[in-house]
């Protein structure tokens, strides 16, 4: 009896050690995501399309982002966070806070501007270097 629980034991024991080798071989190495770069924007907003550059710098481990207008000038992103594929930002503009999420997909962006007005659908392609 003992020696069927002991076997019992081990099996169970070696089917646990093959599953969880096989989970570490199938997970994919964490790539750590930069999309620095000069990016060609386009923004649907209720008065037309609007259109520019935004430039992405890294420093470290900390970005700077930076979106040209012609209607606002240059605008500066704060709070900026970026998790994988996905960045958050936000600035202050005229006393309101303005949210941003980007989604990168190699050398596209999707994403969105939260305003107090509503919501406008942004995308990108960035520029060959």
């Amino acid at each position: 009896m003992k020696r069927k629980n002991f076997l019992q034991k081990k099996l169970v024991i070696g089917i646990l050690l093959i599953m969880v080798t096989v989970g570490l071989t199938a997970m994919k190495p964490a790539t750590a995501n930069d999309p620095s770069g000069t990016w060609d924007y386009e923004v649907q907003t209720p008065q037309g399309n609007m259109t520019g550059e935004m430039t992405i710098k890294k420093s470290g481990d900390d970005f700077a982002v930076s979106i040209d207008t012609e209607q606002f000038g240059a605008l500066e992103l704060t709070n900026i966070s970026l998790d994988g594929n996905d960045m958050t930002a936000n600035m202050d503009m005229q006393g309101a806070v303005v949210d941003f999420t980007f989604k990168f997909d190699g050398d596209t962006m999707k994403g969105a501007i939260s305003t107090p007005d509503g919501d406008m659908d942004i995308t990108a392609k960035k520029r060959a270097k």
